[in-house]
C-alpha cells in the first residue's frame, strides 16, 4: 500500500503545481504589484529634480512630498538629475531604491515613459504630463484656462492710466524653456489677450534654461524694450534676475505658479496658480493606499481648483481708481464662460507621451 500511497500524492502535488503556474500565467501584469501587498515597512518615496536652484515650481513640489512624509509616515528623499547627466541612470537607481519615484520636469518625462516598464514593482508618479501605464499615475493641468484670464486681465492693464503703462499696449511673455507646457501656457495667455483687447499686441521671448537668471533678465529687457509695460515670468529659477529688470523698469508682473505679489508688492496684476504640491500629494496618497491608480491621468483645471489665477482683486484694490474695476468683471465672465464650456481652449501640451499596456 505504501507506494500506491506516495504515487497518488505525487500526482496531487503535480496536479496542485500545475493549478498554480497556470493561476500565475492568467494574472494581469502588474496584479502582484507592490501597491497592492502589504506593507510592513514605510512606503520610500523619491523626488527627482533637474536643478537646485530655488524656483516657486520646486518649492510646490517639495510642499507636497514634506506633507505626504507627515501624513503616510513616509521615507522621503530628493534627488537632483541635471540635464546633460545621465538621468536614465538616475531614474533607474531611484527606481530600484523606492517604492515611489516622482518626476514633474519635461526631460524627466521622457526618460520615466522609457523606463517605467523595467520596474514593474515600482510606482511612479508623473505631474505635469500624461504617461498611461499600470504603474505610473499622472496629474497634468489645464493650465491655459488660468493662462487666458491672465492674458485678459493684462491686456485690460494696458488701458489703465497707471505709472509705468505707456502707449504701445503690448504685453510679454518669458518662457524659460520651449516645451509643451511653456507653449500651452502661452497660446491661452494670447488668446485671452486678443478677446479682451483685439488691439493689444503680444510679444514671446525663450531664454532657453529654466536656470539661465542671466539670459532671462537679457530676455526681459528685449520685451520692456519692444513696448511691453506688463510681462509674465514662466523661466523657473531665471524669474529673480528677469523681475529685477521688471522693477528697474517699473513695469508690471504677471506670476507662474504662486502668488507672486510678496516678491513684488503693487505690481504684481495677477499669478498662474498650479498646485502642484496637491499633484505631489494625491500620487502618493493613492501610493499608500490599498490600491494604487495606475495608467490614471488626471486633469487639474479651474473647475476642481487645480488651477486658478490669484490676487487681482488685491491688486485692483489697492490700484485704486487708475485701474478699473471693469477688469476684475471681465475676467470673472470670462472665468464663468470657461468652465460652463462657452469658452474652448486648444491644449498644446503633451497629455499623454504613450499609452503603455
Amino acid at each position: 500500500m505504501k507506494p500506491h500511497v506516495f504515487r497518488l500524492s505525487f500526482r496531487v502535488a503535480l496536479l496542485l503545481g500545475c493549478l498554480l503556474l497556470a493561476a500565475s500565467l492568467l494574472l494581469p501584469p502588474g496584479a502582484l504589484s507592490a501597491a497592492e501587498a502589504p506593507r510592513s515597512a514605510p512606503l520610500r518615496a523619491t523626488l527627482l529634480l533637474e536643478h537646485e536652484q530655488a524656483s516657486p515650481w520646486n518649492d510646490l513640489l517639495l510642499t507636497g512630498l514634506e506633507r505626504a512624509r507627515r501624513d503616510f509616515g513616509m521615507e522621503t528623499a530628493v534627488v537632483y538629475a541635471p540635464k546633460g547627466t545621465d538621468q536614465a541612470a538616475a531614474l533607474r537607481k531611484a527606481a530600484a531604491e523606492s517604492d515611489l519615484v516622482l518626476v514633474a520636469s519635461d526631460g524627466l518625462h521622457e526618460v520615466l515613459r522609457n523606463n517605467a516598464a523595467n520596474f514593474r514593482r515600482t510606482l511612479f508618479g508623473c505631474v505635469d504630463a500624461g504617461v498611461r501605464a499600470p504603474n505610473i499615475m499622472s496629474v497634468t493641468f489645464a493650465d491655459e484656462q488660468a493662462a487666458f484670464l491672465a492674458g485678459a486681465a493684462a491686456a485690460l492693464l494696458t488701458q489703465a492710466k497707471l505709472p509705468g503703462i505707456n502707449a504701445a499696449a503690448t504685453i510679454g511673455w518669458l518662457s524659460g524653456e520651449d516645451t509643451p507646457a511653456m507653449r500651452s501656457l502661452f497660446s491661452g495667455f494670447a488668446e485671452g489677450a486678443q478677446l479682451a483687447a483685439p488691439e493689444v499686441r503680444v510679444v514671446q521671448a525663450v531664454v532657453g534654461s529654466f536656470t539661465d537668471g542671466e539670459t532671462a533678465a537679457a530676455k526681459t529687457a528685449g520685451l520692456l524694450g519692444a513696448g511691453a509695460d506688463v510681462v509674465a515670468l514662466a523661466a523657473g529659477a531665471g524669474n529673480a534676475a528677469a523681475l529685477a529688470r521688471l522693477k528697474a523698469a517699473d513695469a508690471y508682473l504677471v506670476g507662474l505658479d504662486t502668488d507672486q505679489a510678496p516678491a513684488y508688492p503693487g505690481h504684481t496684476l495677477l499669478s498662474i496658480v498650479k498646485r502642484a504640491d496637491n499633484a505631489v500629494y494625491e500620487i502618493a496618497a493613492s501610493a499608500a493606499s490599498p490600491r494604487f491608480r495606475g495608467k490614471e491621468i488626471v486633469v487639474y483645471g479651474l473647475a476642481n481648483g487645480g488651477v486658478d489665477v490669484a490676487g487681482l482683486s488685491a491688486f485692483l484694490a489697492a490700484a485704486g481708481k487708475g485701474a478699473p474695476e471693469s477688469i476684475g468683471r471681465r475676467v470673472g465672465e470670462l472665468r464663468r464662460e470657461l468652465e460652463n464650456g462657452s469658452i474652448r481652449l486648444h491644449s498644446l501640451r503633451a497629455r499623454t507621451l504613450c499609452d503603455c499596456l
